[in-house]
């Protein structure tokens, strides 16, 4: 029997969205989606069921959620919540690399999946604050 392992830091979509209506920045929501069908080590080790989802401000590249159900899950979020706490967008994230074949190369692939509004952080002064 399988045992899918399931972990996420951060809100979920429905809490971001009403969040987002309720501060009048309903349409800056993204939402990215990747499987591990695409993984060269998911693949590999036979396990390719999973998937992970992340919602985020298109505008400001930050991250509001991390959602991943699948090969190990459970150690995969902490690269999520540890650039949320650190305050890093996908404008940084999506330039940073990812060892080939891991498993995180799922992250490396929903980072580089938001479509964000601009091609460089716009604030980076924000971004390091």
């Amino acid at each position: 029997a399988s045992r899918t392992q399931i972990s996420f830091v951060g809100v979920d979509e429905d809490t971001a969205r009403k969040e987002a209506e309720e501060g009048g920045y309903a349409d800056k929501i993204g939402v990215a989606k990747v499987s591990f069908k695409g993984n060269s080590k998911a693949l590999a080790m036979k396990e390719p069921d999973g998937m992970a989802k992340m919602i985020y401000r298109k505008d400001s590249g930050e991250i509001l959620g991390v959602h991943i159900m699948g090969l190990h899950s459970a150690d995969l979020i902490h690269e999520a919540s540890n650039a949320m706490a650190a305050g890093q967008t996908l404008y940084e994230l999506r330039m940073m690399v990812h060892a080939h074949p891991t498993v995180a190369e799922v992250l490396d692939e929903l980072f580089k999946h938001a479509q964000l509004e601009h091609a460089v952080n716009p604030e980076p002064a924000l971004a390091m604050a």
